[in-house]
């Protein structure tokens, strides 16, 4: 896929970024639910809790649900394999206490009651925000299910009743797990019966080519084979060294075959010649997704250059990292990204006209910028400018060495 000169909202997607954005949007909604269904356990457990008990054993399971509301919020924010660990860690810890708290204030709700008392398990399995591939979402779903099933059974044997589990979480794996075989499935079939798009364009350049080595040929045959045969019909006698040596001259032009090569150099596309612009792509959808339109404009197809798989990773957290930034304070809904190209460079600006912000008087530690974009640019031996002004919206100017494609 290239980047046009023009203004490109994205309309269809390659398969492998359609297949990527879904599975996030499922991810993203089993996130949700997570968060609902430990809100609505509030009004739950203190309708349970004081008409059981007086309101005595409270506190411990409300506390308790405050933290796994606050472990799904930093899991939201910032989802990585990281927060995913530390989920599952600290979630299980709460989800006992939580649970524990319940049966030591009215051991019955192991018969009446499982459905709340499996609130907290029933999230673990859920662990996947963020996650854009399919199988690896459905790895960490199958993790979230065995320790919210060891979370339950532990729980139980603490506050010494049956061992009980509940369908919530059977339910919530099944559930999760059959949409990310399907996705994975999909995203597999897809993959071998439709054709790769980079070699599809591989190939209708080459038969360009082609097409243009035959109109080449016979624009020479024509010039030469025709009209020395033409000077052979229309003589009347011996051939004169002249035209003899002219004969010469064709043929070894024909033989040496130097007219068929191109006027200029062609450049062979690989897969490091679209992957920036593919991880634009992605992005930019994601970002649709979220209510945030992408206008992206670029330079001419002959401005191709390769970025090391490292600085595209930085290009792409660093763009993130913008427009992450534009939806949280900028008040618009719209922002253009600009890709160009330079010697030994790739430039991309983000441009928004938001509400902006005054560079003067915000504190060192405080513009996010400074270290989400511009710390990460400069590791990688790039360069960040930022231009804003309050009301006159944000320009982020992202400078990173690349190799220009021979």
């Amino acid at each position: 896929m290239r980047v046009s000169s023009q203004n490109a909202r994205i309309a269809v997607l390659p398969r492998d970024v359609a297949s990527e954005v879904i599975t996030a949007a499922v991810s993203r909604a089993a996130w949700a639910v997570s968060v609902a269904t430990m809100l609505l356990a509030v009004p739950v457990v203190c309708e349970i809790v004081l008409r059981r008990t007086g309101g005595s054993h409270l506190a411990v399971p409300l506390l308790a649900i405050a933290g796994l509301l606050g472990l799904l919020a930093y899991t939201g924010l910032r989802p990585s394999t990281r927060s995913r660990i530390v989920f599952l860690v600290v979630g299980s810890v709460l989800a006992g206490v939580y649970q524990v708290s319940l049966l030591l204030a009215d051991p019955a709700l192991v018969d009446d009651g499982v459905y709340i008392l499996n609130r907290g398990a029933f999230i673990l399995v859920l662990v996947s925000p963020g996650i854009v591939r399919p199988l690896v979402a459905l790895r960490w779903t199958a993790i979230g299910f065995v320790v919210a099933m060891v979370t339950l059974l532990g729980s139980d044997l603490i506050a010494g009743v049956p061992l009980v589990t509940g369908w919530a979480p059977t339910i919530a794996l099944a559930i999760t797990s059959s949409t990310y075989i399907v996705l994975a499935g999909i995203r597999a079939s897809q993959g071998a019966q439709l054709p790769d798009l980079h070699r599809l364009e591989q190939e209708t350049h080459r038969l360009a080519l082609e097409n243009q080595y035959e109109l080449r040929a016979a624009a020479v045959i024509h010039d030469t084979v025709l009209s020395d045969l033409t000077s052979v019909m229309n003589s009347s006698g011996a051939i004169d060294e002249r035209t003899r040596s002219r004969f010469h001259s064709d043929v070894a032009m024909l033989t040496n075959a130097a007219w068929l090569r191109e006027t200029r150099d062609s450049v062979e596309l690989d897969d490091t010649d679209a992957a920036l612009r593919n991880e634009l792509i992605g992005l930019i959808s994601e970002m649709q997704w979220r209510g945030l339109t992408v206008d992206l404009t670029g330079g001419s197809d002959d401005e191709l250059a390769r970025l090391s798989p490292d600085n595209i990773a930085v290009a792409t957290a660093a763009v993130r990292a913008c427009l992450e930034n534009v939806l949280q304070h900028a008040e618009i809904a719209s922002v253009e990204l600009v890709l160009s190209t330079g010697e030994g460079t790739v430039t991309i600006m983000v441009i928004d006209q938001g509400v902006g912000f005054d560079l003067d008087v915000v504190p060192a530690d405080r513009l996010g910028l400074r270290g989400s974009v511009v710390r990460r640019v400069e590791d990688a031996g790039g360069a960040v400018r930022i231009w804003s002004k309050p009301n006159s919206g944000t320009s982020v100017l992202i400078t990173l060495p690349s190799e220009v494609a021979q």
